[in-house]
């Protein structure tokens, strides 16, 4: 059996990434709102569903998949017709790279099970999402967008809130819409890790020889022995590479 502590082959990372990129901008763009609601009263919000595929990407293939797999999806994002344009792709991007940051700070705390390793990556993963997503959108809401995009993004907040009955001016409307958008960003944080995690252990249980164990999860967050085929049911045995059936 192949130690799981080698790494995958380049060229696998690459045509996974770019892979999982164009999946998750190809369910962004045709994706119906159904399986995207809009986050309550400021309905400009919406809970991307990519985001699964695009965290998925990290889990398996690690941080530089991770990356490439976001700057695809966002690449497209920007360019394709009926897109989020470079305005929302890059709020986009940023979003899936902060939560990749709570992935990475997960993996500096320790080796663990892996119901443990899944609550520790969703709680770091909440904590920097909303503290770096927080600040990005005070930029955005005070200087970027009009001076990069050309985009009056905070009249438009005040416009969206106006429509719920909502009429705040100066501080207290950047806090209230800060406010609001961090509840946001941790809601979808849970949601994009948990989903993830379900996604990547129905893969590799299915598909073992897809990476051959060597899964960045695997490799960095979890106790060697306890997440073959990253199942998490107690009477789980065999060689993760032999592995083909699962929960």
């Amino acid at each position: 059996m192949r130690s799981p502590s080698v790494n995958i082959k380049p060229t696998v990372v690459i045509a996974g990434a770019a892979t999982f990129g164009a999946l998750a901008a190809l369910i962004s763009l045709l994706a119906p709102p159904a399986i995207q609601p809009s986050f309550p009263i400021l309905f400009y919000l919406k809970f991307d569903v990519a985001e699964i595929v695009d965290v998925a990407a990290f889990l398996i293939f690690g941080p530089v998949a991770g990356l490439v797999t976001a700057a695809v999806h966002g690449t497209i994002l920007t360019a394709a017709p009926g897109g989020a344009g470079p305005f929302g792709a890059s709020l986009k991007f940023l979003s899936v790279l902060s939560t990749y940051g709570g992935l990475i700070l997960a993996s500096k705390l320790g080796r663990h099970k892996l119901l443990t390793t899944g609550s520790i990556m969703t709680v770091a993963g909440i904590l920097v999402r909303v503290v770096v997503m927080t600040l990005v959108n005070y930029l955005y809401l005070i200087v970027l967008a009009q001076a990069v995009f050309g985009i009056d993004y905070a009249s438009f907040a005040q416009f969206t809130l106006s429509q719920v009955g909502v009429n705040l001016t100066g501080t207290g409307f950047v806090v209230y819409i800060l406010g609001l958008t961090a509840i946001f960003n941790a809601i979808h944080a849970v949601f994009s890790i948990v989903v993830s995690l379900v996604l990547v252990n129905a893969i590799l249980t299915r598909a073992p020889q897809l990476v051959a164990g060597r899964e960045w999860i695997r490799r960095t967050l979890t106790v060697p022995g306890t997440a073959k085929g990253l199942s998490v049911l107690p009477n789980d045995r065999g060689s993760s590479n032999s592995r083909t059936s699962g929960n």
